[in-house]
């Protein structure tokens, strides 16, 4: 029983004493408590945006999809642009299979596969009609007409990992070939 309270004894001994350090250590100025904590992320804000010329029908390249729905898309090389804030913007031309024509001009957020429409007009020699209350809306590769999702993964997106180079991205929307998320073309 003797030894059992020594060894009682020895041990608040010891607990006392490295106390007695912690807050001696404390009181030290060279004393620096070690706090971890994850980065603060920066609040995103987008930059504004100032509409471009509307584009003749030889400015547009036809890119590739997997849309099954007989539309052509096309997009102005010439209008892609990658902001400070991230996102990338250009104008699209969308054509029906009887001929209708859509032209947008629209915005890309690979952080959160996401776009934003800013302006559109149903001609060429139209001036822009502005979406006032236009939101983000995330990209959705489940629909038939999935152009923009198919923009998002095999264009923008996958030629900003590949280079972060905004004239290789335009050589790429110029070709108009899918890229693999591997990074190879389809």
């Amino acid at each position: 029983m003797q030894k059992y309270i020594a060894i009682v004894l020895v041990a608040l001994s010891i607990a006392s004493i490295q106390i007695e350090a912690l807050a001696a250590g404390e009181s030290d100025p060279r004393y620096v408590p070690r706090v971890y904590r994850e980065p603060a992320q920066k609040e995103w804000k987008e930059s504004s945006t100032d509409l471009p010329m509307v584009a003749t029908k030889n400015d547009f390249s036809l890119y590739q999809t997997q849309s099954q729905t007989g539309f052509k898309f096309y997009v102005d090389v010439s209008s892609v642009s990658v902001g400070e804030d991230g996102v990338v913007r250009m104008i699209l031309l969308s054509i029906s299979p009887k001929g209708s024509v859509n032209i947008t001009y629209e915005g890309f957020r690979c952080e959160t596969n996401a776009y934003k429409i800013y302006a559109s007009t149903w001609a060429f020699d139209k001036e822009w009609t502005l979406f006032k209350r236009s939101n983000w809306q995330v990209s959705n590769s489940n629909t038939p007409n999935s152009y923009r999702s198919d923009l998002l993964n095999y264009y923008i997106c996958a030629g900003i990992r590949n280079s972060g180079n905004e004239k290789d991205l335009k050589a790429l929307l110029k070709k108009g070939k899918m890229i693999k998320h591997d990074g190879m073309k389809r």
